[in-house]
């Protein structure tokens, strides 16, 4: 295999900016959005957010020692700010052996697109120490935050040792922000005996508190798979609890303006400040449904083009994500990572390179994705992954020198027949239930290498599914298991599909994350769900916990 495939990190594109973690300065895409009319003021914002979360005690605050402060390069003295730029926390990502991303804006007024900040660069200093109290200081630097990239910042701490926990911290002026920890992985071939690891996906601000993202740090995790719909692009809600701009995103001021109503919420801070992150999207970071260069009311060329640019532009200033800065709508985001010896993790991109769903034609519900025809199977060229991302899957999976290939999938893998009033046959079209052909070849794949384990999101319940060797004929082989994690906080989709489908081994309608255990002779995965995701203080439960031995791709229930 190309080691630049996998561990090196390469796989994304290169490290963001400099030696000094800056970014590059590109020029932003379609900055032509402005901020809402008549929206809320700033205090009156994040008055309704504290109103409606309580913070988690998951992590060191601020403080540390001068001594460590002063270690750092040299920076030069900040413009005045409207007020402490550190309101949408820090954040950690793509970790590998010997780096991690290092992430946070200048924002002191989060309710404006571009933060309230100044127009001009600013430098804030960064340190990451072996110690909470950020007393032994191993690398910092200056990096620079710049008005083109709405003041966000990339740090790739390079220099790092294999499988060490680390704390972090940024400082501009006088200001400092909470003190974040982080977690290098083990080097490829390494031995390794545990990885542990939660899966999320779909947090739709309006629709219930991040009470998950709270219990969720309070885990002992490695990882964070985060699979999609970070934020959503339909109009933002009513207060306390209503994300900004109030209309549909559309422009780079109006996606940049929802990442930031999101994240000011404390509790998605603190699970970030806790453990680091490998994000993917899936549609809602776009547009719902969108495939390739078309959305879903059938719009594209420049116009779905332009949409997409400001999108990824504003997922890449918001995310801790391995990336340089996008210039358009077309980035690289599909990658893989080994974790030692013991997984390879690959995650997908099922949406930037995907044909567009079949049965769009259709009147009725074909509208929402939803329903058969026979162009669903007969046109056998129809692509989810493109075909440079099926080549590049193939080649990063041969090689057999890990215990388990974990495999991170946005949308619905193993098949989902809703079924309508009448009995008939009713898919969800933009999963891989519109791709069959496509379905086929992937599982395919999946089936010659070592212990593949999908982890999926989207669907807005918890699954265990078996993936049968042709999702279409159940008389075939199971060659995975695929574990489906609950949503965050996104409504829920309660009807039980498992009388139609005996792929669906079990189903769990409710709010909260998946909890991923993989040691060298089993993966243990344990559904946890909130009592009430209404509730910031909610408890939360394991609902079912499931095991899969190595050698086996069936998964079996754990009694109790």
């Amino acid at each position: 295999m190309e080691r630049s495939d996998v561990a090196a990190g390469s796989a994304a594109g290169p490290p963001p900016g400099s030696p000094s973690g800056s970014p590059s300065g590109a020029t932003p895409n379609d900055p032509t959005g402005g901020p809402p009319a008549g929206g809320p003021t700033r205090r009156r914002f994040l008055a309704g957010l504290a109103a409606t979360a309580i913070v988690a005690g998951c992590g060191p605050g601020g403080g540390g020692s001068d001594r460590a402060a002063r270690r750092a390069p040299a920076a030069r003295r900040p413009p005045r700010l409207a007020g402490p730029p550190f309101t949408l926390g820090v954040a950690s990502g793509d970790p590998l052996a010997d780096r991690v991303i290092l992430w946070t804006r200048l924002a002191p007024d989060p309710t404006r697109p571009d933060g309230g900040m100044p127009d001009g660069p600013v430098d804030v200093t960064w340190e990451i120490a072996t110690d909470p109290d950020l007393r032994r200081v191993v690398r910092s630097g200056v990096a620079t935050a710049r008005p083109d990239a709405v003041h966000a910042v990339h740090v790739d701490a390079t220099g790092l040792d294999p499988a060490t926990v680390y704390h972090y911290r940024f400082t501009v002026g006088d200001e400092r922000s909470p003190v974040g920890r982080t977690r290098t992985l083990p080097a490829p071939g390494d031995r390794v005996d545990r990885l542990r690891m939660a899966t999320a996906n779909c947090q739709l601000f309006e629709s219930g508190n991040y009470a998950a993202h709270r219990r969720m740090a309070a885990e002992d995790l490695d990882l964070v798979l985060f699979l999609g719909d970070y934020i959503y692009e339909n109009p933002g809600g009513n207060p306390p609890r209503g994300a900004l701009p109030r209309h549909e995103t559309v422009t780079l001021d109006d996606y940049r303006l929802r990442y930031a109503s999101y994240k000011v919420d404390p509790l998605l801070q603190a699970c970030h400040a806790r453990f680091p992150f490998m994000a993917m999207w899936d549609d809602h970071e776009v547009a719902n449904d969108y495939a390739g260069d078309t959305l879903q009311d059938g719009s594209t060329g420049d116009k779905a083009r332009a949409r997409k640019a400001a999108a990824y532009r504003a997922f890449y200033e918001h995310i801790p994500v391995r990336l340089a800065p996008p210039t358009g709508p077309e980035v690289r985001l599909h990658r893989a990572v080994d974790f030692g010896d013991l997984a390879r993790i690959s995650v997908l991109d099922e949406r930037q390179y995907a044909d567009p769903p079949p049965c769009r034609d259709r009147p009725g519900e074909a509208v929402l994705d939803m329903g058969d025809c026979d162009e669903r199977t007969s046109d056998s060229d129809r692509r989810l992954l493109g075909r440079e991302q099926e080549e590049w899957f193939a080649r990063v999976t041969a090689p057999r020198d890990v215990e388990w290939n974990l495999v991170g999938n946005p949308v619905l893998l193993a098949g989902v027949d809703a079924g309508d009033k009448r009995g008939r046959a009713r898919y969800y079209l933009e999963t891989w239930d519109g791709y069959p052909a496509a379905r086929r070849r992937f599982v395919k794949q999946l089936s010659s290498i070592p212990n593949p384990v999908v982890i999926t999101g989207d669907y807005h319940a918890g699954f265990v599914n078996d993936v049968h060797l042709d999702p279409e004929d159940r008389a075939t082989p199971v060659v995975a298991t695929e574990l489906l994690g609950p949503p965050i906080s996104s409504v829920l989709f309660p009807a039980d599909v498992r009388p139609r489908n005996s792929q669906v081994r079990y189903m769990v309608a409710g709010h909260g994350y998946l909890v991923t255990t993989v040691e060298r002779e089993r993966i243990t995965a344990e559904f946890k769900i909130l009592d009430d995701v209404r509730d910031a203080k909610s408890e939360i439960r394991v609902d079912s916990t499931w095991r899969l031995e190595s050698g086996s791709p069936t998964a079996t229930r754990v009694p109790g």
